[in-house]
């Protein structure tokens, strides 16, 4: 049914544009002349772009990554991949620092003649963009109203503007880092001057295999001191406590008892008091427990120590600049002929529609 309407339709459609063709011709010409001289007089403008790449080559050692594995203080690297790096650099020309150096540096302001601040971080954000090209490359591209070199000197401006970003971070790790590893290395001594003296004090230098030989003593002790307690015993069944023989052994059990004593209360014998081994021995193990974790820290700082150096010496070679911007000798917007066809197909096709409305209905 849709079908021979159609056929009826399409005739009288012909009818309709033989009848107002002049006024057609006529109507579309002065469409396309408005839209010529519009075309015109609208103001060119300018793309240019830039390409950078910040290269972190993960074939290269991470000395950070394997000291604190080594430590113990994280499970494996923690480098950034080339996708983080170049999303954090991105936002990094993103950021409102970057586009206040660009407002100041190129007077914007009075430039686009923006009211406030914050219209003009809205108008930079729109004509100048970032793009991750998936490949660990930025392009930095900056439109342009009439003036090419501008849109270069933005984009080239953006590019310095990184590229010094990224060498003061690079500085200013080194230097936090260095000063992290001074203050450390400060710390360390003192818990070093610590330790020793409570080595001298006490005697204790090594408490597992100074203990070890402590209670050896001590049970040798116990064990002679019961050897004669017996003796003893069996001896005042055949001698009375005045023979010399009896007076002997009680003096060598009195000795042995003295030792023991001396042993359980002083370190004469063994640099260790076994009365005083729980709270000494609990400042040791504390004491000990702090060295090992400042030695490690150290370690770790001294590492990233060299690895920050190693970055600082090498970033150059990294930021590597693929593309300068240069000025555009093409315009990149208005697109003059293809907005011209767009423009006149619109035009042909309202004016196809009010003619056979007006035969219609009118």
């Amino acid at each position: 049914m849709s079908v021979n309407v159609n056929k009826k339709e399409l005739p009288q459609l012909i009818k309709i544009i033989q009848k107002y063709f002049w006024k057609l011709v006529i109507f579309n010409a002065i469409v396309a002349v408005i839209a010529i001289v519009i075309l015109l007089l609208l103001p060119p403008w300018y793309s240019s772009t830039a390409i950078i790449m910040i290269d972190k080559n993960s074939s290269q050692l991470d000395i950070s990554s394997v000291a604190m594995g080594n430590l113990g203080l994280l499970g494996g690297g923690f480098g950034l991949n080339s996708n983080e790096e170049v999303l954090k650099n991105i936002r990094l020309l993103s950021s409102r620092t970057m586009k206040d150096k660009a407002i100041a540096e190129f007077d914007l302001m009075n430039e686009w003649e923006t009211e406030t601040r914050s219209e003009t971080y809205k108008k930079l954000s729109e004509d100048v963009l970032f793009v991750d090209n998936e490949d660990g490359s930025i392009s930095i591209s900056c439109n342009y109203k009439k003036d090419p070199e501008k849109a270069a000197a933005i984009t080239n401006f953006y590019v310095k503007e990184l590229s010094n970003a990224v060498r003061n971070y690079e500085d200013q790790y080194r230097v936090f880092v260095q000063e992290a590893y001074a203050k450390q290395k400060q710390k360390m001594t003192e818990i070093e001057e610590r330790y020793a003296a409570f080595q001298k004090n006490t005697g204790i230098y090594n408490l597992e295999q100074q203990t070890e030989l402590t209670f050896q003593a001590l049970t040798e002790l116990e064990i002679a001191k019961m050897q004669s307690e017996i003796q003893f015993e069996l001896m005042k069944d055949n001698y009375s406590k005045d023979d010399p023989r009896s007076k002997k052994m009680l003096s060598e059990i009195e000795i042995l008892t003295d030792k023991i004593k001396e042993y359980k209360t002083t370190n004469i014998y063994s640099n260790i008091a076994v009365d005083k081994l729980s709270e000494q021995g609990a400042d040791y193990l504390r004491l000990y427990r702090d060295y090992l974790i400042q030695e490690k820290i150290l370690q770790f700082l001294s590492m990233e120590k060299e690895q920050a150096i190693l970055d600082e010496q090498k970033n150059s070679a990294n930021f590597i600049i693929i593309d300068d911007a240069v000025p555009s000798d093409k315009r990149y917007k208005p697109k003059r002929t293809s907005s011209l066809i767009l423009i006149l197909l619109a035009s042909g096709l309202l004016s196809l529609i009010a003619v056979n409305t007006k035969e219609r209905y009118f």
